[in-house]
């Protein structure tokens, strides 16, 4: 998945980058991931997404990184995170702005997962979507080369 990589393969992570997970409460409950550059720092990017093992369907409900840290691989670094585990379910995004499409697209070519517009939430996924969230956790930074890296289950968190 070298596409993925941003802008500067290769690369290490950024000095003193802080990833925050913060699992579902609940089974096909919203999740998140933020990054921040300390850990009380404010986030410059993060991703809100639902996973329903049921149905086999992922959703994208929020996806953003602030625009100075854009073109650095946050986007697909996150993304990839998201994936883990469910890389054949159908998955779907909110409305996105030109950027957010031409992201998408890019995903969709380097990966073969199509992300269809439309936000097609299943009904778990609906009833779930106020469910309060579990604690935020500290892992480590999604590489930008998975081979051999630890693999993080979306499932984490519920059991």
């Amino acid at each position: 998945m070298a596409a993925l990589r941003g802008r500067e393969p290769g690369r290490s992570t950024e000095e003193g980058e802080v990833w925050m997970y913060t699992p579902p409460g609940v089974p096909a409950g919203c999740r998140q991931l933020r990054v921040s550059q300390e850990p009380d720092g404010e986030d410059f990017a993060r991703l809100t997404w639902q996973v329903c093992d049921t149905c086999r369907r992922g959703l994208v409900r929020k996806i953003r990184v602030a625009e100075r840290w854009q073109r650095r691989g946050y986007g697909s670094r996150m993304m990839m995170r998201a994936l883990r585990d469910c890389e054949t379910y159908t998955w779907t995004t909110t409305k996105q702005s030109e950027f957010g499409e031409s992201f998408f697209a890019a995903l969709a070519a380097a990966t073969g997962i199509e992300f269809g517009p439309g936000s097609r939430a299943c009904d778990h996924m609906r009833a779930a979507r106020g469910a309060t969230r579990s604690e935020p956790r500290r892992e480590p930074p999604q590489p930008y080369d998975s081979p051999g890296e630890p693999r993080w289950s979306h499932r984490d968190g519920l059991g």
